[in-house]
């Protein structure tokens, strides 16, 4: 692939400083206002591609000139990117140690030592799960797309370097490397999309598109493309970038080929030439160019004060609170941009400054390490909260649970959990979603060491209106025909949410009193129940507990002791945290009739309600906390100390020859 020779130029474009500034202020608006943008987010792959053909128009050029170094180009990249990153990083880890709880502020120390390292994405990555912290409580989430940028930097100038040998086939080999990884985009989030977002792999030709732009611009002239046809290309991106942010949205299979639009977008505009009048009148404009300058610090700052504040409020923000902490944000990032970046970047390019900015990471980095190793230092708000937030875990001691549960070795895969207590096959199972994950756990500390449990996960019963009804039909099955067959399983615990029979509102989480029983669910487990009675097992049921927000949003009190500075620094409570037991009897009556009519139909079914321990009859409450532990975790999963509290009030009843005898009664 030659470089054709009408578009060229290595001078700075203010255009593209103003196609940065489209690109933050969409990613802010989403963050602030997710229904006002849906597809704001879209603007990190914008940035993707300006990175990639500005850096790598910086290395070709270089490259022509025999004047490339590696060190020279790390070296930049240290000035650009250190600054700002090791400034807010070292402010979180200061407004952590005074506004999070030790869980968040031990979560805030791994993503921090992750950051210095670039290595945000991969963490995200392995932290996804059903029970990882809301998006909306990690301040410094957004550092992932920092590490695919950075990780892509790593290998892109030493590929650059082998190519150059061969550089009449450069653009060629570019547009091969960027059509393998977006197959292999297209390929992964079929299959698992958390992947496909997280990684660096499936990212590259983002940044490579980009690249390749940077290729095709090394004209042998000093032209551009002429100003109609330039207009023409500029109006077209202008198109996709505006159909992206307004189009595509979160629940949209992303990036996959969704991410063509928003960047390919991009390239267009880049293309067409600063003298293309949307770039001229648009993108070149001062204000524009203004927030192009300070973008990258505006990216850093926003998201932490973000959700710092959505910490401290318990909830969203108000609007006027989320207008004014975009405000704050744009303000930080011209102090950064001013006084930080632009005297580091125009000062004298010394080796001494390097070495300065890497230690001063490096020393960040170790503080994360060390807030990450001490737990957040348990010990910082006792007292002060209105329960340990130490408590406000899930499953502490799942690794020393061993895989299998009884399946057909090869097919546990197909399993959302598969895991047993011990070596010996399961002879009491646990079957169900995330909620008999959360049981599970006490159920095993709680019972005799010699008991053998097993937990089998599925999201049961599949809704047949969802996209992986089918997958979910499959792991049911696998799951009972399993139990079914299972010589060795003797009891069989179902636990599952509420929400898996009847869709609850998402604010309140109740159910509308006039819902109808649901036919289909009521005998996809009148059939699973009539089953595994039918094989000599015995079956108990397990009645939801009570609904409530993140509990993270619970937490609540002064965060000095000292009653003055309280009334500043101070987190508040979602007003969600509070229930009312009569509210919950009267909001999940539906649910409760459906229990009943299964009991019903299989009398031999043993229906076990955790609501007595949960909730407070005599004051008619359902409280988050009780004798200053939490009793959720994550949502409204049960934390381990309630698992074992229920457990222990649960085997007595109904596996007496399991109980410890130090156990409480």
């Amino acid at each position: 692939m030659t470089p054709p020779a009408h578009f060229a130029g290595s001078a700075y474009r203010a255009d593209i400083d103003g196609l940065r500034a489209i690109a933050v202020l969409a990613v802010l608006a989403y963050h602030a206002f997710p229904s006002a943008l849906p597809g704001g987010f879209v603007g990190v792959d914008i940035f993707f591609v300006i990175s990639g053909y500005l850096i790598s128009r910086h290395i070709l050029e270089e490259l022509a000139t025999r004047s490339f170094s590696l060190r020279s180009f790390y070296a930049r990249r240290v000035r650009r990117i250190f600054p700002a990153l090791i400034l807010v990083m070292f402010v979180c880890l200061a407004l952590g140690w005074l506004l999070l709880t030790p869980g968040e502020y031990e979560r805030l120390g791994r993503h921090v030592f992750a950051g210095s390292l670039f290595l945000a994405n991969i963490l995200s990555w392995r932290e996804s799960g059903y029970f990882d912290a809301a998006a909306d409580t990690k301040p410094l989430l957004h550092l992932w797309s920092l590490g695919i940028e950075e990780q892509f930097y790593i290998a892109w100038p030493l590929i650059l370097l082998a190519l150059w040998r061969v550089r009449r086939w450069l653009g060629w080999a570019m547009a091969a490397l960027i059509g393998l990884s977006l197959a292999w985009s297209l390929t992964t989030i079929r299959h698992d999309p958390v992947a496909d977002f997280y990684s660096p792999l499936t990212r590259f030709w983002e940044l490579a598109l980009g690249a390749l732009l940077a290729w095709v611009a090394r004209a042998q002239g000093p032209g551009v493309l002429p100003v109609a046809p330039g207009t023409r290309v500029s109006l077209l991106g202008l198109v996709l970038v505006a159909v992206s942010v307004l189009v595509i949205s979160s629940n949209d299979a992303f990036p996959g080929a969704w991410a063509l639009l928003p960047t390919v977008g991009a390239a267009l505009l880049i293309y067409a030439g600063p003298a293309a009048l949307p770039n001229r009148a648009l993108l070149a404009a001062r204000s524009m160019v203004w927030i192009g300058l300070i973008s990258y610090p505006l990216y850093l700052w926003h998201w932490p004060l973000l959700t710092l504040a959505r910490i401290l409020e318990g909830e969203t923000p108000s609007a006027s609170m989320r207008w004014l902490l975009l405000g704050l944000s744009v303000l930080m990032a011209w102090l950064t941009w001013r006084f930080v970046e632009r005297p580091l970047r125009a000062g004298p390019k010394s080796r001494a400054l390097i070495w300065a900015l890497c230690l001063c990471m490096a020393a960040v980095g170790i503080a994360g390490f060390v807030v990450k190793s001490a737990h957040g230092y348990r010990d910082r708000l006792a007292g002060l909260m209105n329960g340990d937030p130490t408590t406000m875990v899930i499953g502490a001691d799942r690794g020393r649970l061993l895989p299998g549960c009884g399946v057909e070795q090869g097919r546990e895969q197909g399993l959302n959990y598969c895991v047993r207590s011990r070596e010996a096959a399961p002879r009491y199972a646990v079957v169900g979603d995330s909620k008999a994950e959360a049981l599970f756990y006490g159920l095993v500390r709680e019972s005799v060491a010699a008991t053998s449990w097993g937990l089998i996960g599925t999201v049961y019963p599949p809704d047949p209106a969802t996209a992986f009804a089918e997958v979910q039909r499959r792991k049911n099955a696998l799951a009972f025909d399993s139990l079914e067959v299972s010589g060795d399983v003797q009891v069989v615990i179902l636990v599952t949410a509420m929400r898996t029979v009847f869709p609850p509102d998402p604010v309140s989480g109740f159910i509308r009193p006039d819902a109808p029983l649901p036919a289909s669910r009521l005998q996809s487990y009148s059939d699973a129940i009539t089953r595994l009675q039918r094989s000599g097992k015995q079956v108990v049921l397990v009645i939801d507990n009570p609904t409530f927000p993140d509990p993270t949003s619970c937490v609540s009190g002064g965060l000095t002791g000292q009653p003055w500075f309280d009334q500043v620094l101070r987190r508040k409570e979602d007003p969600r945290c509070r229930l009312k037991l009569s509210d919950h009897l009267a909001g999940t009556r539906p649910y409760l009739d459906f229990i009943s009519e299964l009991q019903r139909r299989h009398p031999a079914l043993v229906v076990y309600d955790p609501t007595p321990l949960l909730c407070d009859l005599a004051r008619d409450v359902c409280p988050m906390t009780q004798g200053g532990k939490f009793l959720y975790s994550y949502g409204d999963h049960l934390s381990d100390h309630a698992s074992s509290m229920i457990a222990r009030d649960l085997l007595p009843r109904v596996l007496p020859q399991l109980v410890r005898q130090a156990a409480s009664p």
